[in-house]
């Protein structure tokens, strides 16, 4: 989270450019970019303060567009299809919520939708509104909440748990009934490195820019 010390034109408050803020311990502390591959972490905590990434703000909304075209081929396509004798299914990600629910988990089913499909929505919906911003050159008023926002959902995005159960159930279905792989299972798969890869690179270049944007004039 970047230190906000600066008033803004409505009153709120914006990144100060030059200072970096521990997400652990609260510390302040002057900011200084990480080389690609170069980990910075807190000295009063040890807790990671910035990630050097080898993508620029061009190269991470490639990644976002290929993670939102990617989300919609895991969401519709087949994950599994199932055969037993003359019975046939072919399960998706709302059809295994369906069935979840059917089976008298409501809970389970409203948590794995939330978990495996709001959230990543969600979380791919605010990067590419951040990142195309940011590539534009344009500081949205909304810049600043929707990191904020984006911070909070990352930790509820949980593709590779859901990727997790998917294969259990495979695997505990070969040998009772006949299973075969979707292009969903595949696409579920590159999505969960996508996502990944994208958060690999870290928020605080993205606080970074959209501080830098916040203090420049309005045009």
């Amino acid at each position: 989270m970047a230190a906000l010390t600066e008033a803004d034109r409505d009153g709120g408050l914006v990144p100060h450019p030059d200072l970096r803020v521990c997400d652990e311990c609260d510390g302040v502390f002057r900011r200084r970019e990480a080389a690609p591959g170069v980990l910075l972490r807190c000295p009063r905590c040890g807790a990671t303060l910035a990630r050097g990434h080898r993508l620029d703000v061009q190269g991470q909304l490639a990644l976002a567009l290929a993670a939102a075209v990617v989300f919609a081929i895991a969401c519709l396509a087949p994950i599994v299809t199932l055969e037993l004798e003359d019975i046939r299914s072919v399960v998706t990600l709302f059809e295994a919520v369906a069935l979840t629910w059917r089976a008298g988990e409501p809970l389970v089913a409203l948590l794995a939708l939330a978990t495996a499909f709001a959230f990543p929505l969600a979380v791919i919906g605010l990067r590419l509104g951040v990142l195309l911003a940011l590539a534009l050159g344009r500081g949205a008023p909304l810049l600043v909440p929707a990191l904020r926002a984006l911070r909070w959902l990352l930790r509820w995005s949980m593709v590779e748990v859901f990727m997790l159960a998917v294969l259990v159930a495979v695997v505990r279905s070969i040998g009772v009934t006949s299973v075969y792989l979707g292009p969903g299972l595949f696409a579920w798969g590159t999505l969960m490195l996508l996502l990944a890869a994208l958060q690999a690179s870290g928020l605080q270049p993205l606080w970074a820019q959209a501080g830098l944007r916040a203090t420049e004039p309005a045009r």
